[in-house]
């Protein structure tokens, strides 16, 4: 069994341990389920455009994201404890023009796109600020796995040679921490804000990118009870 499996077992186990004995007649009490929807963005994030006259570099640094969390049922009654589970989808789409190396006038057009995924969990903390529940905030953190792949597609202008692709995928692990305040807007749902921060190894070095990902994200975010 891989570390993956392993983890994703666990927290299945851990949170189907926590729902016996526990009532399901309110939202603090049920498990939860959260939309985020929102812009990361990294440090120094950039890769090399292939075959250019001069040095050309394509900023991915920021990119939308979205994505969703998943939180066992707490412990607590205001004060709140329990284990998450995140999902973030981000990507980004660019197109630039350069003279290719070599000179004679001729020109690329580069198309590329990024997709990065990463699956995170750990534990989490809510905090009620107030006695009728209107209003809570929230911290969470833990181990994360990141996925990129990144396509790049280049066209010679006015000349016969064949258009080229390249490509790169990379994986790694890393961290992940985030916090958020909520406001409910009705019995069974929350509307808010939030920040991550994470960092992982994801390594790009062959297309010029960074070796190490470290990025601030900020979301909107709904919650749900069940």
């Amino acid at each position: 069994m891989n570390i993956q499996t392993l983890v994703m077992v666990t927290l299945l186990g851990v949170s189907a341990a926590q729902a016996q004995g526990h009532k399901y007649d309110t939202w603090s009490e049920n498990y939860t389920v959260q939309a985020l929807l929102g812009v990361v963005k990294y440090d120094h994030f950039t890769v090399d455009a292939p075959d250019s006259a001069d040095p050309v570099q394509i900023d991915v640094s920021s990119m939308p994201q979205l994505g969703g969390a998943w939180t066992t049922v707490p412990k607590g009654n205001r004060l709140q404890f329990g284990l998450e589970a995140t999902f973030l989808l981000g990507f980004r789409f660019d197109k630039i023009n350069y003279l290719a190396a070599g000179g004679s006038g001729l020109y690329v057009s580069l198309s590329t796109s990024m997709w990065m995924f990463d699956l995170s969990g750990g534990g989490y903390a809510s905090l009620f600020l107030d006695p009728g529940r209107k209003v809570r905030i929230y911290v969470g953190g833990g181990p994360l796995m990141g996925f990129a792949d990144y396509r790049a597609k280049q066209d010679y202008k006015n000349s016969s040679l064949a258009t080229e692709t390249t490509s790169e995928t990379a994986f790694g692990i890393g961290l992940y921490a985030r916090t958020g305040i909520e406001f409910r807007i009705h019995d069974r749902g929350m509307l808010g804000a939030g920040v991550r921060s994470n960092w992982s190894n994801v390594d790009f070095t062959e297309v010029g990118g960074s070796s190490d990902l470290a990025g601030f994200a900020g979301f909107v975010t709904y919650s749900a009870g069940f």
